[in-house]
């Protein structure tokens, strides 16, 4: 039985870089600083079986970060 993937928002823990990972990988690469990071020991910031959603999410971490929040979610009205 094929079960359904599910991904997860996370944060490099050394340069705070957001990403997406699928949850049952064991590690990942940070595509920043290209450090390993282990998901056991990594927070989960959200979940969720919709890869758009995860996409969304990361969005919305990096346009806080360069303050432009605000943009984003207009952006993401208009393009609905």
């Amino acid at each position: 039985m094929d079960q359904q993937k599910k991904y997860a928002v996370i944060m490099c823990k050394f340069c705070k870089q957001p990403k997406i990972t699928e949850t049952k990988q064991k590690t990942t690469s940070c595509p920043r600083c290209n450090k390993t990071l282990h998901l056991s020991k990594t927070p989960f910031i959200f979940e969720s079986n919709n890869i758009s959603e995860a996409q969304q999410v990361v969005g919305q971490i990096n346009a806080k970060k360069d303050d432009r929040l605000d943009e984003f979610k207009t952006f993401l009205k208009k393009s609905r």
